[in-house]
C-alpha cells in the first residue's frame, strides 16, 4: 500500500496543475496608437483587418459605397481625447467616440464621431444631431495589408492621424488648443520690444509674424539661444525654447517677466523654478 502511494500522488498532482494559457490568433487582432502634445493626449483602438488579396474589393464591394463603415473590424473602432480638439472645422469636446466613414465612390467621403463609443461593427449609426461629420478626400497609397493607423506628422498646433488599408486612406488634421497663446498681436507687443542688458549678455525682444521672440547672446556667440514668448497677461510671458523655428519645450514655472516705471517697460526679470535668475534694463 506504501509502495503504491508515489505514483497515486503523481496522478493526482498532475490533475491538479494548472492548465497552461494558450493564445490565440485571431483575424483581425486588436491595437492602439497614442499621441500627446502640450497635453493633449489623443488614443484610437482598432482591431486589424487583413487584405489578403483582396485590395479591388475592400472599398465598394466588402464595404459597400453609401454607408457609414468603422475603420476597423469586429467592435467599432475608437478614438479618444482627454482635451478638446479641432477636427476639419468641428470643436470636439473632450471624450470618447466611435470612428465611421461613409464611403463614396466618386466623391469625398464622410468622415463621422459618433458619441456611443461602445458600438459593434456592424452597429452603423444613423445621422444624428450628437454627432460631428466632416468631408474628407481619401487619397491613393501604397499597398496596406493589415489596417493601420498612424500619426504620421506633429507639430506644435496639432497632428496628422491617418488610416490606411488595401490601395486608400485618409489624413485628418487635428487641431489642439496650446497650453499658453502661441501668438501676439503687433499692438500688444509693441512696449516688449527693444534690447535689454541682462547679467552681462544683450537680450533682444523683436516681432517675427505673429510671435514674440527673445534672443539670448554672450559676447560675439554666433550661436544665440531663442524663446518664444507665450503670454500669460500682466506683462508676464512664458520662455518657450525654440528649436529650427518653432517652440519645442516650456516650462510654466519658466518666464520673463516685465518691469515698469511710470508706466512704460524699462527692464524685466527672469524666473526659474520660482527663483529670480537675472534683472535686466533696457537700453535707451
Amino acid at each position: 500500500m506504501n509502495r503504491s502511494w508515489p505514483a497515486i500522488a503523481s496522478i493526482m498532482l498532475t490533475f491538479l496543475a494548472p492548465t497552461p494559457v494558450l493564445s490565440q490568433l485571431i483575424p483581425s487582432e486588436k491595437a492602439s496608437v497614442s499621441q500627446t502634445i502640450d497635453g493633449t493626449t489623443i488614443t484610437v483602438n482598432y482591431s486589424r483587418p487583413r487584405s489578403r488579396g483582396r485590395d479591388s474589393l475592400i472599398y465598394g464591394t466588402m464595404e459597400p459605397w453609401g454607408r457609414a463603415w468603422t475603420p476597423g473590424a469586429d467592435d467599432a473602432t475608437t478614438i479618444e481625447f482627454n482635451r478638446p480638439v479641432h477636427i476639419l472645422g468641428n470643436a470636439i469636446p473632450a471624450g470618447r467616440y466611435s470612428v465611421w466613414l461613409v464611403l463614396r465612390e466618386n466623391s469625398p467621403w464622410t468622415l463621422v464621431l459618433e458619441p456611443r463609443a461602445n458600438l459593434f461593427h456592424t452597429q452603423h449609426p444613423d445621422s444624428n444631431s450628437r454627432q460631428f461629420r466632416a468631408s474628407i478626400t481619401p487619397q491613393a497609397v501604397p499597398h496596406t495589408e493589415a489596417l493601420t493607423w498612424s500619426f504620421p506628422a506633429v507639430s506644435i498646433t496639432g497632428v496628422t492621424l491617418e488610416m490606411r488599408w488595401g490601395l486608400r486612406g485618409v489624413s485628418i488634421p487635428v487641431g489642439i488648443i496650446p497650453t499658453f497663446p502661441l501668438s501676439i498681436s503687433a499692438a500688444d507687443a509693441a512696449p516688449y520690444l527693444g534690447e535689454y542688458q541682462l547679467n552681462g549678455q544683450r537680450f533682444t525682444v523683436e516681432m517675427r509674424g505673429n510671435a514674440l521672440v527673445a534672443i539670448q547672446r554672450t559676447g560675439d556667440s554666433d550661436n544665440p539661444t531663442e524663446y518664444q514668448l507665450l503670454p500669460l497677461g500682466n506683462d508676464r510671458f512664458v520662455q518657450g525654447l525654440m528649436l529650427r523655428g518653432e517652440v519645442a519645450r516650456t516650462r510654466a514655472d519658466t518666464y520673463v517677466q516685465f518691469t515698469r516705471t511710470d508706466g512704460r517697460v524699462t527692464g524685466l526679470e527672469t524666473w526659474a523654478d520660482d527663483k529670480k535668475t537675472g534683472t535686466a534694463k533696457r537700453r535707451p
